[in-house]
């Protein structure tokens, strides 16, 4: 993520994230009045209640000599973001004038480096480290490991699935099924559509405050149903319509932007028949609704093809009963084969009656050198 100013970082975490209070009520950060202190090369536990502490203070002492300092985040149940001030900060406002160094990318388990050459000095900092996108009262939790010269080696997360051969239809479409995260904090789903990482999503979700789309998405997996997803990847942008509201992404990545060299993806088949009236549509996602905190593990909604939007005689929507949340947004819409059919998109509510309306975008819509590229990537 580009280096940008702490009010503008903190008002793209802000409005790229649901959190639960009133609207148009100000959202204050609240800084930890206790600071503590942070021992090279052991772990540190932390546990935050997002609106009574959002960001917590360590003590950071740099020896003479140090060449380089970096700070990893374990197990974190939300998206942790880092900051080095080079002394200690009572208010948020305070942050731009003593920030030395940040690492706040979409990455959930983030690492902040700092080295000679970008300043890095011998001397005391103070290290604060939260989430922003946290719901409000949300209990977060996370380890700070702070290492001096040598980058630790971590474990590179692995994704345990078994061989797809072995996966039932809806385990396969569980695998294939990924949570999309942006640097602006903005997300949702999508659907891995070919071995090497092709990934079908909306448009939508990985839009730019700013207008435009963004370059690029954080990927998380679900090889288990009731856990939490586990971010292993990034993904490029490779196709975008803003028409159709429809994006193809490729995983490119790890999650220290060292290239995929060898990828062998769970992937879902796109169906090549359109559904029919009475169909049952399952959707897969990662709703925001679908869990208590601001990442939640897998959802599964289902319904039946309600009617058909067509345009100059073609099909365009499918229209359905099963439920589609913020969050749902681009992701996994299987028919009875457990093939990939739509590309979940929105729902329209009636405030009066409470009636609701999905609206799924059939994969019969992707444009014909979209589906070329997948192919092209499919075993012979």
């Amino acid at each position: 993520m580009r280096k940008l100013g702490v009010c503008a970082v903190l008002l793209v975490v802000l409005l790229g994230v649901a959190r639960a209070q009133d609207e148009g009520e100000d959202y204050e950060i609240h800084i930890s009045a206790k600071v503590l202190d942070l021992k090279a090369g052991e772990k540190t536990h932390v546990e935050l209640t997002s609106g009574i502490v959002d960001l917590q203070g360590f003590n950071v002492t740099v020896p003479d000599g140090t060449k380089a300092l970096y700070v990893n985040v374990l197990g974190a149940t939300a998206d942790i973001d880092l900051a080095l001030c080079d002394e200690k900060i009572a208010d948020i406002d305070e942050l731009e004038d003593h920030e030395v160094a940040e690492a706040m990318t979409a990455r959930i388990e983030e690492i902040l480096e700092f080295t000679a050459d970008d300043g890095l000095e011998a001397g005391s900092y103070v290290l604060y480290a939260g989430s922003l996108a946290a719901y409000a009262e949300e209990v977060v939790s996370f380890d700070v490991l702070l290492s001096f010269n040598d980058k630790p080696k971590l474990d590179t997360p692995t994704l345990p699935f078994k061989p797809m051969a072995g996966l039932t239809p809806l385990q396969r479409a569980v695998a294939a099924s990924v949570m999309l995260y942006t640097d602006e904090g903005s997300g949702g789903s999508g659907t891995v559509v070919s071995p090497t990482g092709l990934i079908l999503t909306n448009r939508h979700v990985i839009e730019a405050e700013s207008g435009g789309v963004l370059k690029r998405a954080w990927v998380s997996f679900a090889p288990d149903a009731r856990k939490l997803p586990v971010q292993t990847h990034i993904a490029s942008l490779v196709k975008e319509s803003e028409e159709l509201d429809l994006a193809l992404l490729q995983i490119s990545m790890d999650l220290d932007e060292k290239p995929v060299e060898k990828s062998d993806f769970v992937w879902l088949p796109v169906a090549t028949t359109e559904l029919e009236l009475g169909d049952e549509i399952r959707c897969l996602g990662y709703p925001a609704i679908g869990g208590s905190h601001s990442l939640c593990s897998i959802t599964l909604t289902r319904g039946v093809v309600s009617g058909f939007e067509m345009k100059k005689d073609a099909l365009d929507w499918y229209k359905s009963d099963c439920l589609v949340s913020a969050g749902n947004s681009g992701g996994t819409a299987v028919n009875d084969k457990g093939e990939l059919c739509a590309v979940p998109t929105e729902t329209l509510h009636d405030p009066d009656t409470m009636e609701f309306l999905s609206y799924i975008r059939p994969v019969q819509c992707v444009p014909t050198d979209w589906r070329e590229l997948i192919k092209k990537d499919l075993p012979k």
